[in-house]
C-alpha cells in the first residue's frame, strides 16, 4: 500500500501561507524617486517666518509679511481658514477675540469663527491694535490700520507688491461678478527678495475641502500647476531670495493625518509637504509611535517632519531629541522644527534642523551666517527688524 503524504501536506501549505502573508504585511517605508526630487528642491537651511513675525508686528498681517520678505525669510508661513463666502484668509485662532476688535465692531458676534463672517465683514476688523496693547515696546500707530489678509494678498507680497490703500489706509478693492478683487501695486520698499509660502490647513475638519480650495487658488495665481513648465515665472534679483521662482515655492503643512492624505490627493504633481507633530509638554512619546508618524508621512508623500522643540514653560513637549532626530534622518526626511524664539534654542538645535520656524527671521539669519550656515539664495545685506519696519513705512 502506497504511503499517503496528505497529513504532511496540510501543515506545509499552512506554513507557506503564513510566510506569504507575513511578507505581504512587511512594509518598507522609503522615499520614492518623486519624493527625493521634491526634497532636493527645498533649500537648506530654510528660514520659515512664523506668521510673518510674532515679534515685530501683528502676526499674519501685511506689516508682518512684508517685514519677513524684506528681512530675508525663505518662506512666509501662514495658517489658512475659509470665510463664509469661500475666500482663504490668514488667521491662526479659531475665534477672533484675541487679535481683533470684533467685540467692538460686532459685539453680538464676538465669539463666532472665521467661517461665520464674509470677507467684507472681516475687512472691517482692526487686526493690529491688539498688538500695541500687548507689546507696547514694539507698538506703532500704523498697526491700527491693518486688516486681515487673503492667500492672494500673501502671494502678491511674496512677489514684491503691496495692497493699494486710500488716504485712510483702507484697502482698495472692487467687485466683479460678485468676486472681491483687491488692487495691488509694486511695493516701493521691496528689496528684491522673493520668498515662497508655507501654508497650514488650519483645523481642516471645520473646513471640508479646504485642500482642494488651496490647490485651485494656487493654480489661479500661477503658483501651482500639474506641469512645472506652466508655473508662473517670477522675476528675481541676483543674490537675493528667489524660492518663489522655483518648483519649491509652496510648502503645505498640517497636523492632521486626514488632511495630509487629502493634500496628497489634491496635488497630482507632488509638492513639498510637511507633517507637523506635537504633544503636550507633560506627555511622552515612545519609539514605536514616533516611527509610525514618520512612516505615515512617507506613505502620504511628505518629505518634511515638523517637530516641536523644547521651550521653557511652553505648552508643547520636545519632539526633536537626539534619538528622534536619528529616526527621521534614517528615513532621509528633512526636519523643519518649530518655533524658535531665543538664541539658546537655535544653539541647541542648530545641527538637528534643516528648517527653522521663527518669530524673528532677521535674528535667525544673522545667527546662521555667523555659524557658517549660509541659507541658499540669500544675500548677506539683510537689515534688522526695527529698520526693516521703518523702511516699509510703518
Amino acid at each position: 500500500m502506497q504511503k499517503s503524504f496528505f497529513p504532511y501536506l496540510i501543515p506545509a501549505i499552512c506554513i507557506l501561507f503564513l510566510i506569504s502573508c507575513s511578507k505581504e504585511e512587511i512594509v518598507i517605508y522609503e522615499l520614492t524617486q518623486e519624493q527625493k526630487n521634491v526634497l532636493n528642491s527645498i533649500p537648506q537651511p530654510s528660514i520659515i517666518a512664523h506668521r510673518g513675525t510674532c515679534y515685530w508686528a501683528p502676526e499674519g498681517t501685511e506689516a508682518a509679511m512684508r517685514w519677513a520678505r524684506n528681512a530675508g525669510a525663505t518662506y512666509l508661513e501662514c495658517d489658512l481658514q475659509r470665510t463664509k463666502d469661500g475666500y482663504l484668509v490668514l488667521f491662526h485662532d479659531l475665534q477672533l477675540t484675541r487679535t481683533s476688535d470684533i467685540a467692538l465692531k460686532y459685539p453680538e458676534r464676538k465669539n463666532v469663527a472665521i467661517s461665520d463672517l464674509t470677507l467684507e465683514e472681516l475687512f472691517k476688523l482692526d487686526i493690529g491694535s491688539w498688538f500695541n496693547y500687548t507689546y507696547p515696546s514694539n507698538a506703532r500707530v500704523s498697526f491700527s490700520k491693518l486688516d486681515i489678509l487673503t492667500l492672494e494678498d500673501l502671494i502678491m507680497i511674496a512677489e514684491g507688491c503691496r495692497i493699494q490703500r486710500d488716504t485712510f489706509q483702507k484697502r482698495i478693492y472692487k467687485k466683479i461678478n460678485g468676486r472681491i478683487i483687491t488692487q495691488y501695486e509694486p511695493d516701493p520698499a521691496d528689496n528684491g527678495n522673493r520668498p515662497g509660502i508655507y501654508a497650514e490647513t488650519k483645523e481642516p475638519d471645520l473646513y471640508p475641502g479646504i485642500e482642494q480650495d488651496l490647490k485651485k487658488e494656487l493654480e489661479r495665481l500661477g503658483w501651482y500647476a500639474d506641469n512645472i513648465s506652466n508655473l508662473k515665472s517670477i522675476k528675481t534679483k541676483p543674490g537675493h531670495v528667489y524660492i518663489a521662482n522655483t518648483p519649491a515655492r509652496v510648502v503645505v503643512q498640517t497636523f492632521s493625518q486626514a488632511s495630509l492624505k487629502k493634500l496628497r490627493q489634491s496635488f497630482p504633481r507632488l509638492i513639498p509637504m510637511c507633517y507637523l507633530v506635537g504633544i503636550a509638554a507633560k506627555e511622552n512619546v515612545n519609539k514605536e509611535t514616533y516611527e509610525k508618524w514618520i512612516n505615515f508621512a512617507i506613505e502620504q508623500g511628505a518629505v518634511i517632519i515638523g517637530p516641536s522643540i523644547y521651550e521653557k514653560d511652553g505648552l508643547l513637549g520636545d519632539l526633536l531629541k537626539p534619538w528622534m532626530y536619528a529616526l527621521i534622518k534614517e528615513k532621509n526626511l528633512l526636519i523643519h522644527a518649530y518655533t524658535f524664539k531665543t538664541k539658546e534654542q537655535i544653539k541647541d538645535y542648530l545641527d538637528m534642523a534643516d528648517g527653522f520656524f521663527t518669530n524673528e527671521a532677521d535674528d535667525l539669519l544673522s545667527f546662521l551666517l555667523k555659524s557658517g550656515k549660509q541659507p541658499l539664495n540669500n544675500s548677506n545685506d539683510h537689515i534688522d527688524g526695527l529698520h526693516t519696519l521703518d523702511a516699509l513705512g510703518y
